[in-house]
């Protein structure tokens, strides 16, 4: 078995949509029946699969062309639950695995805080196996700037763990560009758009399921 996790690793931080919970099938028709139901839009695949894992305000003004933000929180709230994501099956194993080992494990994703509330909640997954969690409220830059990393790397110099200490895991190029510009390391999953070809092209490492790097 390959060693996914490089020696002297001291943190494992995750993406969070499609890589810890499977979002896009479910989260897609909720887009598309707030924006037929309220906006009178029928959005295509094409559009949500082209702007998918920007941030939450960004996809929003694309998806219901309008800047009133706040009633499109309202309505995409009123039926979060109809729509509900899917944990993949081995998340919260691994987050155990990491958290006995002694590592910390944080969440960086540009979804929002009540986004994450709301899945870490209905998916009964352990606060106490996440150390660290940012979301779109906590930066103004979004992956693949690096720059995205920087709370959670002033987090982490408090916590004596460098960057180069880091392992970060997502679904896609733009979570490698990122984890790579801040000095992480990093491991993709293909749980997303992104085959283990295309992680291969662009010079990244991936498993098919994150029970595979603690296994």
């Amino acid at each position: 078995m390959r060693e996914l996790i490089p020696e002297g690793t001291k943190a494992v931080f995750f993406d969070h949509d499609d890589t810890l919970v499977d979002t896009y099938d479910a989260k897609s028709k909720q887009h598309k029946y707030v924006a037929k139901k309220w906006y009178g839009i029928d959005l295509p695949d094409e559009l949500i699969v082209q702007n998918w894992g920007k941030p939450l305000n960004e996809l929003y003004r694309v998806f219901y062309q309008t800047d009133d933000l706040a009633t499109v929180r309202m309505h995409v709230d009123e039926v979060y639950n109809d729509f509900p994501k899917k944990l993949f099956d081995g998340t919260i194993k691994t987050l155990q695995t990491l958290h006995d080992r002694g590592l910390y494990t944080g969440i960086i994703t540009a979804t929002s805080k009540y986004s994450i509330d709301k899945d870490l909640k209905m998916h009964n997954i352990p606060q106490s196996l996440i150390d660290y969690i940012q979301t779109q409220e906590n930066t103004e830059y979004h992956k693949p700037d690096p720059r995205v990393f920087a709370p959670a790397v002033r987090w982490l110099g408090v916590r004596g763990v460098a960057s180069s200490q880091v392992l970060y895991v997502g679904d896609g190029p733009n979570d490698m560009l990122a984890a790579k510009g801040a000095g992480f390391c990093f491991v993709g999953v293909e749980t997303g758009f992104t085959t283990h070809q295309q992680f291969e092209q662009i010079g990244a490492v991936s498993v098919k399921s994150l029970v595979e790097l603690v296994q």
